[in-house]
């Protein structure tokens, strides 16, 4: 019995709800030193062989790395990592300590100087009260020295951090950073034999501003603070936990991926170069560009292209305050002048739109230019911050885009034939999403970039040697068959001789092909059916959504008053959306539709909560494979049995911006007559449901693609979206004429200012969003006795009312329990001067299934009042309950003294306590394979143990229960018998939302989450 926890050594009460203890274990970094070498052959990782691998020990959660190489690494990031680094708990930020050395601070000639340019350039545009409170820590410093401000020519110092390499004096920086330059563009404009002048005729079109990437790669390891946790050599994170008969991979990472291993690997069985023994590393290139508008108001846009290196931790790189994005082109569109060239209407679009793929693939030529192709095949030499000498080869594993850029830059037809970048599966297939056949046909059909030279070569002899026009039938029997354009692709070109495939590295996005995608075409159906069937019903929907409780700081966010309406509406709202759908939409339609609609949700929340893990085994893994092969079977039958029974049109805010788009064309014509254009705006076209896209077609391949790059995470084009921030940020200190120009000098002041710092104090890796609260421990109640009540007073207070029936006996039973298991009377226990203390709010701590520390904050007042403890193995009920359910009503200590035996002293003891209001299970069996979500309710008030007293240490985390509003509320009326339990307020039934975050889905995955232990 002394190994049982105390909960399994309680004895049984029937309906007492016994909650187990746990081991709250914190977070580690994979182990660190390899100690093990196995000489045997290892399993294949991909299609990689080595002939020794060095192994570490498994740490507390299982989790071992290997290497394939031939020693140990000589540089382990790992390291250097703190439990600061693994939590999303906020710490406080460290000063710079002041010193003497003016020089450290150059261009600024002083630490207070510095200290203000700091605080003006990288602390924010919009200065907000926390910024107004730095300002004033650093002026009220005694370190500040207000003569040392005062003398200081700011704008010659703010011209020095600006400079770049297109200026006159821009060589001051040109040893220690990467500047910008700036590149004339020319293109080739090719003119049909239709018109008076045939042939092709060069354009200058613009400048282009951009860095160099080797140059990029310099900067970021002369940096110690981004060196230090750059991975040398990939590793593969393998797992043992002891509940499972065999080994199995995680994937996370890009620096653990099969495509990284392959390419590590690739690089040491090539042969070197002449005379050189130094260590080649892969530096792994990972691109995001998109055009973005920025602001609200006006045509002021921005293409910018971030490059991020898959050598650094995704957990940062998707941090924009970390500062891993390294901006390094601002793409050009054509001008508008380029219509004057081309003789303004004498051009067919299909030619205006080849000229624009043109110049596109014309600005990568430069990025790509032949100080990059021979790092790319010969490495370039760096004395890394270790001392040691390296050669780095970069390589580009991944670009992540929306689709209208994808295809740019796959050089495919924008919504073809075969509109898939990456292979040539038609459109009249894409419905067979998940099938066997779908599945082979993605790998027999991939796109053969040695085929595509062929014809698009063969096409632009015809367009630029025999002048056809662009858009001719003979280039269109040769190209479009397969979807492809008569462009040239600069990825094949420059580095297609040297093996790169540029259809590979075009990966999924889930934020575009999913969220508001997929996700998004079906929610907007499902409202058109819902129209069809009962249109009052819309406002019951959107009545549901507003009394959706809110979930964490901001995990699930307050609906809109009509999310029907989908009124600025980003892919975070969408989300939200669909995690909490099934409530919404229960019982709205009729049966069977309703069953079918709620499966086809169920399916789509748990496809999208799998797809958005951080951390995946070959588990988790197959669990999608099975889930998406689901997704295209209901989706199929959804189309046939739902869709099929309703007539549905388009709902009034598709006519209305269609109307605005009428409105638009018929100013640019002014052909439009305004008759036609009245008639147009009052018709509601018949809508069917399509879901024969690409988006829907690309579901098909985040499996295989997250076995061979790591998590979706890591190449999502969500970073590259948070970094627009940045530059819509600098846009607001231009004066908004050539501000491209002013941009460049923008990031560069901004970046030479980060390293100023960067060289004075080591900066947190982590936002800074709250007050610190440590991670090291399980929760955080206040120390404040500011806030007493007394008992009896209390109980007197509340007579009555049936949440008090024997409080204090509970309150003394429960306490008495966690102080001593011998039969003791509760007579034992003093409660000094009969007093508890409230606290409004309680923190919790938890390790999650990816091995970080995150935080929940529980507050009885508002609707973050849920949580969730573990059930005892002896008290799991039939249904397979793993978990108790409960709402605090309060948040309490006291201070206790014990009398009993074994009492020590008369001093009290400070003892935590919850209130809490248990739910009950309703009988029915929850599980992944019948696609319902568990439902609960509040047992009986008569019930002795609907009310009962927690330890909070056994809390696992806060839980989003949400209300099933198909069966209505417990009172209508608004009446309610227990003003502490709040009862008045009570639904029949609530559902458990699953679905809520990625780490409450994997509690559902009993066992596969590495984080949780106690599974």
């Amino acid at each position: 019995e002394e190994d049982m926890s105390l909960a399994q050594r309680r004895p049984r009460r029937q309906n007492r709800r016994l909650p187990q203890r746990f081991r709250d274990v914190l977070p580690q970094p994979p182990p660190t030193v390899p100690v093990e070498l196995h000489d045997q052959l290892p399993q294949s990782v991909g299609h990689i062989f080595t002939r020794s691998v060095f192994r570490t020990p498994a740490n507390i959660f299982g989790l071992v790395r290997q290497y394939f190489c031939d020693m140990p690494p000589s540089h382990n990031p790992e390291e250097y990592m703190t439990m600061a680094d693994l939590s999303f708990i906020p710490e406080a930020p460290q000063e710079p300590s002041a010193s003497s050395n003016d020089s450290r601070y150059h261009p600024y000639p002083n630490r207070s100087s510095f200290q203000l340019g700091d605080w003006y350039w990288n602390q924010g545009l919009q200065k907000s009260q926390a910024e107004y409170a730095k300002l004033l820590d650093i002026m009220s410093a005694s370190t500040f020295v207000t003569s040392d401000v005062t003398s200081t020519r700011w704008k010659n110092i703010n011209s020095k951090l600006g400079v770049n390499e297109y200026d006159e004096d821009g060589e001051e920086w040109q040893d220690e950073d990467a500047g910008w330059k700036r590149t004339p563009v020319s293109i080739e404009v090719p003119f049909s034999r239709t018109t008076d002048k045939p042939g092709p005729r060069m354009y200058d079109a613009a400048h282009l501003y951009h860095r160099s990437l080797v140059a990029v790669l310099r900067e970021k390891l002369s940096n110690p603070r981004d060196d230090k946790l750059f991975h040398y050599e990939p590793y593969q994170l393998r797992w043992t936990p002891p509940h499972l008969d065999e080994e199995v991979s995680i994937h996370g990472d890009l620096y653990t991926s099969p495509v990284f291993h392959e390419a590590h690997t690739e690089l040491q069985e090539s042969p070197g170069e002449p005379g050189c023994d130094l260590p080649r590393v892969v530096a792994g290139v990972m691109f995001w560009s998109d055009a973005t508008q920025l602001t609200s108001f006006g045509n002021a846009k921005l293409w910018p292209t971030y490059m991020y290196f898959g050598n650094e931790s995704k957990y940062r790189r998707c941090k924009p305050s970390c500062n891993l994005s390294n901006h390094v082109a601002y793409f050009e569109t054509l001008p508008d002048s380029f219509k004057d060239f081309t003789g303004g209407k004498g051009m067919t679009s299909e030619c205006a739109t080849h000229c624009h793929r043109e110049f596109f693939h014309a600005q990568w030529r430069i990025l790509l230019d032949d100080e990059f192709l021979e790092a790319y095949e010969h490495g370039i030499v760096i004395c890394c911050c270790d001392g040691i000498k390296r050669r780095f080869y970069p390589r580009i594993f991944t670009y992540s885009a929306d689709y209208p850029e994808k295809v740019l830059i796959a050089t495919v037809r924008n919504l073809g034939g075969c509109p898939c970048p990456r292979c040539l599966i038609p459109k009249h297939r894409i419905q067979n999403m998940g099938m066997p056949q779908d599945r082979r046909q993605r790998e027999m059909l991939a796109r053969d970039d040695d085929r595509r030279r062929i014809i698009v070569g063969t096409a632009r002899e015809l367009i630029y040697d025999k002048n056809f026009a662009v858009g001719s039938a003979a280039v269109e029997r040769m190209l479009k068959p397969h979807s492809w354009v008569p462009t040239s692709n600069a990825f094949s070109d420059r580095l297609g001789p040297l093996g790169f495939n540029i259809f590979l590295a075009l990966v999924v996005d889930l934020l575009h092909e999913f969220e508001i995608g997929v996700w998004k075409s079906l929610f907007i159906h499902l409202l058109r059916i819902i129209v069809a069937h009962d249109k009052s019903l819309i406002h019951e929907l959107d009545r549901r959504y507003r009394q959706t409780p809110t979930f964490g700081q901001a995990t699930i966010r307050k609906f809109s008053a009509n999310s029907s309406e989908m009124k600025r509406m980003a892919a975070r709202h969408f989300e939200d959306l669909l995690q909490c759908s099934i409530p919404v939409f229960e019982g709205l339609l009729p049966e069977p539709h309703n069953t079918i609609v709620l499966k086809l949700l169920f399916t789509m929340a748990h496809w999208h909560g799998l797809a958005k893990l951080r951390m995946h085994s070959d588990l988790t893994l197959d669990i999608m494979d099975l889930v998406t092969t689901a997704v295209g079977q209901q989706f199929r039958e959804f189309k046939a049995k739902v869709c099929a029974a309703y007539t549905t049109r388009e709902l009034h805010q598709e006519v209305e911006a269609r109307a605005r788009h009428y409105a638009r064309q018929a100013a640019k014509q002014n052909g439009v007559r305004k008759g036609k254009q009245v008639a147009l705006k009052n018709v509601q076209r018949t809508k069917i449901f399509n879901f024969q896209t690409y988006k829907f077609h690309a579901l098909g391949d985040y499996v295989s693609t997250i076995r061979r790059y790591g998590t979706s995470d890591s190449y999502s084009s969500e970073p590259g979206e948070l970094e627009h921030r940045s530059p819509k940020a600098m846009y607001r200190r231009t004066d908004r004429k050539q501000f491209v120009r002013q941009l460049t000098r923008i990031e560069r002041r901004q970046a030479r200012i980060r390293r100023v710092g960067d060289r004075i104090v080591h900066r947190p890796h982590i936002e800074i969003s709250e007050l610190a609260r440590s991670p090291d421990v399980h929760h955080h109640i206040g120390l404040s006795q500011k806030h007493p009540i007394h008992i009896g007073s209390h109980v007197r207070l509340h007579e009555g009312d049936p949440a008090i029936k024997n409080f204090v006996s509970k309150l003394k039973l429960h306490l008495l329990r966690r102080i001593t298991m011998a039969s003791e009377d509760t007579n034992s226990i003093i409660i000094k001067d009969n007093r508890m203390y409230h606290h409004n709010v309680a923190r919790f701590n938890y390790t999650t299934y990816d091995v970080r520390r995150a935080q929940d904050v529980i507050n009885p007042r508002t609707s973050h009042h849920n949580i969730m403890v573990l059930r005892a193995e002896n008290d799991v009920e039939p249904q397979g309950h793993r978990f108790i359910y409960g709402k605090v009503l309060g948040i309490y200590h006291t201070n206790v003294i014990f009398i009993g035996v074994g009492m020590v002293d008369y001093t009290p003891i400070r003892m935590e306590f919850l209130w809490v209001r248990w739910y009950e299970p309703i009988d029915q069996v929850s599980s992944w394979d019948t696609s319902t979500m568990d439902r609960v309710r509040f047992p009986s008030m008569a019930d002795e143990h609907s009310f009962d007293f927690l330890d909070p240490t056994d809390v696992l985390r806060s839980c989003h229960i949400v209300p099933s509003f198909a069966h209505k509320r417990r009172r209508p009326d608004g009446s309610g018998i227990s003003a502490c339990a709040g009862d008045k307020d009570d639904w029949r039934a609530y559902y458990i939302n699953r679905f809520v975050d990625r780490d409450m889905l994997m509690r559902f995955h009993f066992g596969l989450g590495v984080g949780h232990t106690y599974s």
